[in-house]
């Protein structure tokens, strides 16, 4: 049954989607520096992503002027203050490439597509959107109209919502409840925007008149004075010193206040001497008027004498190698290796691990002179479209590489309008039709790249037959039925993308024996015939995501002994076991590989672990990716942490020869799984230690006592980083005997997870080892205690600081007493807690959550399912607070107030008490609580976003006395104004949120009053 025919049987009432992904504040502002001439600016974008009537926002300005880097900002304060639900950015470029927008939007969304055509693909993100009630998209340089519809992104005017945002359970007279009737009803009619848009572009009429902007929001150049600092910030003291002071305060003004141009120009001249500043300087003052769209001519000048200023050649041909891109592209590192291999690019560089080495010391340099910028995705770079325009325009002028774009006529420009002495032509991104002519005559041409889009129409039979020479040849989205025959002219071709192509035949590419190279990524070929294997001179292939490939011919593998790097990933897995497959012919075979003695590189899918050989080993293997069992998925994310990955399914059928055992002592990322047999490996591989590990995984075992079995002399996990632990059912230790001291000494995560027989995490005496814990997360373990078991150790009064660990989250552990003994761990800098499900009766302390030594570093806290709690916090613990920025508590039956309420009236003076970076609050089902707290004064100054849900008790949020000055009388309705002034409001005078934005208020069934008027409480009231 195929997929479709699953989908119309089935009864689907939910789809699962991979969480969205989580950013850090350096991934949005790394790159950002506050200016006092921006601050205007930013203070205006702010305004209108919060105005509920504009949806469609744009920000304009030139090239180079700090647009991206402003509007992540904005996006990382939206999402630091909650202001949006999700926060996505995505870069529409100079030809938009839906798809890849599309793609964007949905991984930040959590959203994966598979093979979806173009609308199932629409559909599917315009659904995922309209699930966000709150969301905000960025999308970054657009240069022509964009159809928001057809990516899939909602764009309709301001709606309102049908939904109530503050809902009172019981019926109240409007004036009792002392708000006027207009703001009460604004629960009808309140304004939502399921999707604001922002958009940025070097053209105000291609925002305001084409894309429909409510609002455009000018970006201009820095002041003077931001400009010097900026500048100053990057040569350092050089710039103050007499004699070059003069000469830099030239140079600052012919940047003319352009961020972009003040970085390439203070890298170029950093610690350069005073001559070079003074040449760098004549230079500018001559510069030439350069017509390139969108840039004038000192930038162009500036960038110009930046890439001049490169002293490596090797570095000023790899950059002009990324122009052959659109601007704003992301280039993937690994390209840029192979064709740079092809190119013939890196002196004296021989092997893929030499030119991978060169490849990356260049991209550093690069960087440094503000010339090239990491990509969107992991192991990509890119280009700023103003460098990359300055960068087109040289290679063309200076080494005739043409990057050919939004050209009328391509058969003309082809044919008449650049050189016959063109060493390279790129055709980046573009519907081919028939535009392209019968022959490519470029006798000298060395790199061709063609980037086609939908399956354009396939090419001429004879258009390579004049381009003998070419070497490099990339070919991406086009249909080949078959392979235009001229193919088999290119006898000097190193390097072959076929990419994302349709293809029938390849048998032609066996004759081009100098090929070195050779990528098939994401075709649809179904097999690998055997002229493949005459192509003896290869270093590389690969075949990743190659779903459809099934069948590779015998011997074809064996005979490519040269290989160093083979990828095979998301790929062909129907590896020969016996007989031959239903057609009559045999399938490759595992034992093919041991022909590969110059492999270092090796992605692989084993689905079947009875096929590998016993003696399968790679001698010179330093990177790899294999998976071997049915368990596991290929990943199509990038993971960058580590080279070395081997995921293992076994049992007791299983033995392990000598080459994977080779691998599983140098992999770096590991993850096992099977019901019996994980013992017998963990055991094995634990006589070495575990030198390399940084990653372990290991989960569904049913036998396994504990990792490993250590004594006091022997180093064991050294550089392990993180440690996943689920669904062990006999675990019992984690670690069995004493430990040497520097054994996990890099552990930076642990997670446990349904571990049952787990009684602790580690001995108390280990701590000192854990110096670099940053999360510790445990869920599920039934008979769970501690994390810290003190065991037959000595009792001191001595304590123990892991200052290091930020993250704690404990959920449903039933028998969980404490952290450890006598409190002798601290957490002195934890910022995020989170506890679900603990039974704090079992604790034996009266502050239940002192014992988590939560400092004054806590930033978030949320509290679930804790039902014998009856209060969160003491009033002293409150002053330890001042960090806390998210405050969630939810389904705690017993809580009667967040504040001890006996402890506070205990004390002799009630202190004014304040959570001053509070951004956000909840308290949900709390049926029993009747305050917040008791004092003269509490403050929220930053509070944005508070919600009150399911608190039936709660009357008075925060009250003078301990006792309540209705306590005890019965309940009165309130129908006169006379009654009205006796009646407790929720809020007064004694709480103060002037920063407060939402406000939600539902089942309170004994609230009777809000508020008594707008200024006894300290709430910014719309006007």
């Amino acid at each position: 049954m195929d997929g479709a025919d699953l989908l119309g049987k089935g009864n689907f009432s939910c789809v699962s989607y991979r969480p969205a992904l989580q950013r850090t504040e350096s991934m949005y502002v790394r790159d950002y520096e506050t200016f006092d001439s921006r601050e205007q600016a930013f203070q205006e974008i702010m305004e209108a992503i919060q105005d509920v009537n504009l949806n469609m926002i744009g920000v304009y300005g030139m090239g180079g002027v700090g647009k991206t880097t402003l509007v992540k900002k904005v996006a990382w304060e939206a999402k630091k203050n909650k202001l949006f639900d999700e926060v996505v950015i995505a870069e529409a470029t100079q030809t938009p490439d839906y798809k890849k927008i599309q793609e964007k939007v949905a991984y930040e969304l959590g959203l994966e597509f598979r093979q979806e055509g173009e609308y199932q693909r629409t559909d599917l993100l315009r659904d995922k959107i309209k699930k966000h009630q709150n969301l905000l998209i960025i999308l970054d340089n657009i240069w022509t109209k964009l159809d928001l519809d057809k990516i899939g992104i909602p764009f309709g005017g301001v709606e309102r919502e049908k939904d109530e945002k503050i809902r009172l359970c019981t019926k109240v007279n409007s004036d009792a409840i002392g708000i006027p009737l207009g703001d009460v009803e604004r629960e009808k009619d309140e304004k939502i925007r399921p999707c604001t848009i922002l958009l940025t572009s070097r053209n105000r009429d291609l925002l305001s008149k084409d894309m429909k902007t409510q609002k455009d929001i000018f970006i201009g150049p820095l002041s003077n004075g931001d400009a010097w600092n900026m500048f100053r910030k990057i040569v350092g003291d050089a710039a103050e010193r007499s004699d070059f002071r003069l000469v830099a305060d030239e140079i600052v003004k012919k940047c003319d206040g352009l961020p972009v141009a003040i970085s390439l120009i203070a890298n170029a001249l950093k610690n350069e001497s005073l001559h070079a500043w003074d040449d760098a300087l004549a230079q500018l003052k001559r510069s030439n008027p350069r017509h390139i769209v969108g840039m004038n001519e000192t930038l162009y000048s500036m960038t110009q004498l930046s890439y001049d200023f490169l002293k490596n050649e090797e570095a000023k041909s790899l950059f002009l190698l990324c122009a052959f891109y659109n601007a704003g592209d992301s280039v993937f590192i690994d390209d840029l290796l192979r064709y740079g291999m092809g190119w013939n690019l890196f002196e004296d560089v021989y092997t893929l691990e030499e030119g991978r080495n060169r490849l990356h010391r260049l991209i550093d340099h690069l960087k440094a002179s503000s010339l090239l910028l990491d990509g969107t995705y992991d192991n990509t770079v890119k280009m700023h479209d103003i460098i990359h325009a300055v960068a087109v325009s040289i290679a063309s002028v200076e080494k005739l590489m043409f990057n050919i774009q939004n050209v009328t006529d391509l058969k003309e420009v082809l044919g008449e309008r650049i050189s016959k002495d063109s060493t390279a032509i790129s055709l980046p991104c573009r519907n081919i039709n028939d535009d392209l002519p019968e022959r490519l005559e470029y006798p000298k041409l060395k790199l061709f790249f063609l980037f086609g889009k939908n399956r354009s129409p396939q090419i001429a039979d004879a258009f390579f037959e004049k381009t003998k020479e070419l070497r490099v040849l990339s070919l991406h989205g086009l249909r080949f039925l078959p392979l235009p025959s001229s193919i088999s002219f290119l006898k000097n071709l190193q390097t072959l993308f076929l990419k994302s192509c349709i293809l029938e035949d390849i048998r032609i590419l066996g004759e081009l024996s100098k090929l070195v190279i050779l990528s098939l990524v994401e075709s649809n070929i179904e097999e690998l015939p055997t002229e493949i294997g005459q192509l003896t001179r290869l270093k590389l292939l690969d075949l990743s995501n190659c779903l459809n490939l099934k069948y590779i011919a015998t011997n074809v593998i064996s005979s490519l002994s040269h290989l160093q790097e083979l990828y095979m990933g998301n790929s062909f897995v129907e590896w020969e076991v016996e007989g031959v497959d239903n057609q009559g012919r045999r399938n490759a075979s595992l034992e093919e590989l041991k022909w590969l003695s110059n492999l270092t590189a090796l992605h692989l899918h084993i689905q079947d672990a009875q096929v590998m050989p016993q003696d399968l080993f790679f001698k010179k293997l330093k990177s790899f990716k294999i998976f071997i069992g049915d368990k596991w998925k290929w990943s199509i994310k990038f993971d960058l942490s580590t080279s070395r990955m081997l995921k293992l399914k076994i049992d007791d059928s299983i033995h392990l020869g000598h080459g994977v055992k080779s691998l599983l002592k140098m992999t770096e990322d590991l993850c096992l799984e099977g019901t019996s047999g994980l013992r017998n490996v963990i055991y094995e591989l634990s006589v070495d230690g575990f030198p390399h590990l940084k990653h372990l995984r290991v989960q569904d075992d049913l036998e396994l006592l504990y990792i490993i079995n250590s004594v006091a002399w022997k180093l064991v996990f050294p550089n392990l980083e993180s440690l996943i632990l689920g669904n062990l059912i006999k675990l019992e230790n984690i670690c069995h005997g004493q430990l040497n001291a520097g054994s996990f000494r890099k552990l930076r995560i642990i997670k446990i997870e349904k571990c049952d027989k787990l009684k602790y995490l580690f001995a108390l005496f280990m701590v000192e080892n854990l110096v670099q814990l940053q999360e510790i997360e445990v869920i599920d373990c039934k008979n769970l205690k501690e994390i810290f078991d003190e065991g037959d150790e000595i009792e001191t009064n001595n304590q123990t600081e892991l200052n290091q660990l930020c993250s704690l989250t404990l959920q449903r552990l039933p028998k969980f007493i404490r952290i450890s003994s006598d409190m002798r761990v601290v957490f002195s800098r934890l910022e995020n807690l989170k506890v679900c499900s603990i039974n704090f009766e079992n604790t034996c302390i009266h502050q239940p959550l002192a014992m988590f030594h939560y400092s004054q570093c806590l930033k978030s806290l949320t509290v679930e399912d804790c039902n014998d709690l009856k209060f969160l916090f003491s009033s002293s613990m409150v002053k330890s607070l001042n960090q806390l920025q998210e405050l969630l508590i939810n389904n705690c039956k017993s809580m009667e107030a967040i504040i001890d309420l006996e402890g506070v009236q205990k004390e002799e003076k009630i202190v004014n008490m304040s959570f001053p970076k509070l951004l956000y609050m909840k308290l949900k089902v709390l049926p029993k609580l009747t305050s917040f707290g008791v004092g003269n004064l509490i403050e929220f100054p930053f509070l944005k976003e508070l919600h009150i849900e399911h608190c039936h008790n709660l009357k008075t949020f925060f009250c003078k006395s301990f006792y309540l000055e209705t306590e005890g009388k019965a309940k009165e309705e309130v129908n006169s104004e006379d009654d009205f002034i006796n009646v407790n409001p929720l809020f007064d005078e004694k709480v103060a949120f002037p920063s407060l934005e939402k406000m939600v208020l539902l089942h309170l069934d004994n609230l009777q009053l809000i508020c008594k008027n707008k200024n006894s409480m300290w709430i910014p009231f719309a006007n």
